[in-house]
């Protein structure tokens, strides 16, 4: 009777031990594909990005990106902000050398106190490829009224509010090829990084 029960309980921690190999196993195999798909995403190794990274895990050496002009804008006020969404305690004005450019502004404080510090921007400010991509770029100007932009070694064009212009280029060339707004230096700024094709 006790060899029969000893049997039966080496059965089942055969099982148990085997139910959790197999586990351990598929878990692995799980992570390790979830690791290759981020490494090839953080490569920019996809089809498409809306934000500067990968998103699809296809091998096609066409790349597009939609690169949105913005300003983020910081409001405050000598006398504080009591009521509201987002009150704030006072803020002085700032003593600060704004950079010239028109990519930084500083108003002043108006007649009730309030003062504003604007920075124009691009979102993604930097993109990934590997040579030899085809690379299409569609600026959307979101917060802008008018200015231009230019890409290195592609052109340069005007930009209005609520228009898109899109260019394409080919990848050909390692290193790093900028786009920038020469009316609102030295913060509108952007970069394409151009990997080697061989790592």
């Amino acid at each position: 009777m006790n060899n029969k029960k000893t049997t039966i309980m080496k059965k089942h921690s055969i099982i148990i031990a085997a139910a959790t190999i197999i586990t351990i196993v598929s878990s692995t195999i799980v992570v390790l594909g979830m690791q290759s798909i981020i490494l090839q995403t953080a490569l920019g190794q996809s089809n498409s990005s809306n934000v500067g990274s990968a998103t699809n895990t296809t091998q096609s050496n066409n790349k597009d990106f939609w690169i949105k002009t913005v300003h983020l804008d910081g409001f405050a006020n000598l006398k504080g902000i009591p009521t509201g969404p987002d009150p704030a305690p006072p803020e002085k004005f700032p003593n600060s050398t704004i950079p010239a450019g028109g990519g930084v502004k500083l108003t002043p404080p108006d007649k009730t106190g309030a003062w504003k510090f604007r920075v124009f921007t691009f979102e993604p400010s930097q993109i990934v490829v590997n040579q030899d991509d085809k690379v299409t770029l569609h600026f959307a100007d979101v917060q802008g009224a008018h200015y231009t932009i230019t890409v290195d070694g592609v052109g340069t064009f005007p930009m209005s509010r609520g228009q898109i212009h899109t260019i394409s280029f080919p990848a050909d060339k390692v290193g790093i090829i900028k786009y920038w707004s020469p009316d609102h230096m030295p913060s509108m700024v952007g970069q394409i990084v151009v990997l080697s094709k061989t790592g």
